[in-house]
């Protein structure tokens, strides 16, 4: 039903005294409809004429008072109603639309549907009816009329003011339904300015910027002559927002037409790309957006939850302390219940299996499982810390395989690399690590005491080592706050994260668990204190939030001492988020296909 404008303020008293003077019981609303006294023709936009008073109008705001000063009677004196009526025009008024708004004027309220709201702001703002946009603010805030998408679009297709208050209502809705707003058919209408004004806004709520971009996009295609105006449009996305892989896919993309709009776009995707290979400060983020992290931009709304608390289908309570690729599977070192037990996660069944401890057919009884490690020929790898020892798991059966002259002194991670299947441990609470191989130990990095110098280490007990391709060594040197890479050989270690002491900067550590290494030299480190994943480029001196970051929390955008990183064949991160007892998938969403559509033409 359509909603009814009522007079929120007192009528002119223009308009109350000549009632009163006229001793007519139905008042002027009658006068205007019986076409009685009536000496001025109004024209809508659509061809009609509409009759009413002189006096009426010029009693309801300075403006029409001066409008109707302004107006000619006919030049040949005549009294008739047919030839005495003055003319005045009402651009872009139709005769539905003008017709409410007399109605408002004589009676007080007025029926309407909400495609004649824009048309009614309009003339409410050109002849300065107060009252009318009161009662229009009023009446499309409240549950009865409602704002709608379609309301809201047609008002700023007007192109120009219209109200202070309707204004604010407007422009509330239209930032928290962008969407909505730009699928209907005024949106094509907008003008440059108003489009620009509101991506520009910190409360626009659109999924992702790659959405923002998108309907630029549209509203160029919507009307021809717009390529200039577009490219114009274009500096109020905010292109280090969008993920890595979308950049990377919009500046190489090769349109069917060349034109300046797509040249731009390319530039810009290729310029916001530093953002993701490290900036000391983030991205200026919308509200609407969870966060902002290397790789994913804000396209993503935070991890899917792989296992543990809150992953559908998920039976089991889980508490991962670490997480290694195995075979197309998972492997989870699952913490609940001491000594742990060691689960293969199948990815698509929200299940797992337990291979090593409780529930398992292993023939073998642990002591306190610290960390594992993901070897070749499905074996893998279990450091029993208290029992100081390194078991290899291979085809359900268990072998020990540290044996040397040096004997393991409280060790707290192992990796094992390359093709005589060298085993790494972090031992002695973290100040050395061993190197196990064809029965023979020696001491690779670290001193004999722990320290922070560079020949030293103090991991503690939460340290962990990544092995990386030709024996190079990460570590996670949690009590320095840094992580350390030691080359094969080398006396020292070379910090390539942290080291700036203890904090939450970009530069910075706090108590760093779980590393993961790529070929090109990046690493991933678990920033247990800071309840975020880093992730820093070879060579850097700052980091860049990769996942989590935003205070320990259990929302999708948050992480509670992640303990531990890897990435899997996609470039997609997976964090066991201890403190919330949960597995979770950080990964970036691929472009949206509508968007290359429109891109390309």
């Amino acid at each position: 039903m359509a909603p009814k404008l009522r007079l929120l303020a007192p009528r002119p008293t223009q308009l109350s005294q000549w009632e009163r003077s006229l001793e007519l019981g139905a008042g002027l609303d009658v006068l205007r409809r019986s076409q009685l006294f009536c000496d001025v023709q109004l024209q809508s936009s659509d061809g009609h004429l509409v009759l009413c008073h002189q006096v009426v109008l010029a009693s309801c705001s300075e403006k029409l008072k001066k409008l109707m000063e302004q107006a000619k009677v006919p030049e040949n004196g005549t009294q008739h109603a047919s030839s005495d009526k003055i003319r005045e025009a009402v651009t872009g008024a139709t005769l539905p639309a003008l017709s409410a708004v007399l109605d408002f004027i004589y009676a007080g309220q007025a029926q309407l549907c909400h495609a004649q709201v824009p048309e009614l702001a309009r003339l409410a703002r050109r002849w300065e009816l107060l009252s009318l946009q009161e009662a229009l603010a009023t009446v499309v805030a409240s549950e009865e009329g409602g704002l709608t998408p379609e309301v809201v679009a047609g008002l700023f297709a007007l192109g120009e003011p219209f109200g202070e208050q309707l204004g604010a209502a407007a422009r509330s809705y239209v930032l928290g339904n962008f969407a909505s707003c730009a699928m209907t058919e005024p949106f094509a209408r907008w003008p440059q300015k108003v489009l620009e004004h509101l991506l520009k806004s910190d409360q626009l709520n659109v999924s992702s910027e790659e959405e923002a971009l998108l309907w630029v996009t549209k509203w160029r295609a919507a009307k021809a002559g717009r390529e200039e105006t577009s490219v114009a449009i274009l500096t109020a996305i905010r292109w280090p927002l969008m993920s890595l892989h979308s950049l990377e896919t919009l500046s190489d993309m090769k349109p069917a037409t060349p034109s300046s709009f797509a040249d731009t776009v390319a530039t810009r995707c290729k310029a916001a790309k530093v953002a993701h290979q490290g900036l000391e400060t983030l991205p200026n983020v919308r509200q609407s957006f969870n966060g902002w992290w290397a790789g994913l931009g804000c396209a993503a709304k935070g991890g899917v939850i792989m296992a543990g608390q809150g992953c559908p289908g998920s039976k089991e309570a889980i508490k991962v302390k670490a997480v290694r690729p195995h075979e197309g599977t998972l492997l989870l070192l699952d913490a609940s219940e001491e000594p742990g037990r060691v689960l293969q996660w199948f990815l698509r069944m929200h299940s797992g299996r337990s291979v090593a401890g409780k529930g398992s057919e292993l023939d073998m009884t642990f002591e306190d499982m610290a960390d594992i490690w993901s070897g070749p020929d499905d074996a893998f790898y279990i450091l029993d810390r208290d029992a100081e020892r390194v078991v290899q798991v291979r085809q359900g059966e268990a072998e020990l395989v540290n044996q040397g002259t040096i004997r393991l002194e409280r060790p707290c991670s192992v990796a094992v690399e390359g093709p005589d299947r060298a085993i790494y441990v972090l031992d002695r609470e973290g100040s050395r690590v061993v190197r196990y191989v064809r029965g023979r130990a020696v001491q690779v990095a670290g001193g004999t005491e722990a320290g922070s110098g560079a020949a030293q280490l103090n991991a503690g007990p939460t340290g962990r080592i990544y092995a990386a391709k030709g024996g190079r060594l990460y570590i996670s040197d949690t009590g320095n706050h840094r992580v350390q890479r030691w080359d094969p050989g080398a006396k020292v270690g070379i910090t390539v994260a942290g080291g700036h002491g203890c904090g939450s900067g970009a530069d910075q550590l706090s108590h760093p668990g779980g590393i993961w290494a790529l070929d090109n030299g990046t690493v991933y480190v678990a920033d247990v204190g800071n309840h975020r994943v880093m992730k820093w480029r070879d060579g850097a001196k700052a980091g860049v939030l990769a996942a989590g970051g935003y205070g320990p929390g259990d929302a999708l955008h948050q992480l509670k001492e992640p303990v531990d990183v890897m990435v899997d064949a996609t470039g997609a991160l997976i964090v066991a988020d201890l403190g919330n007892a949960r597995l979770v998938r950080w990964a970036a969403p691929q472009v949206p296909t509508e968007l290359l559509q429109a891109l390309r033409g």
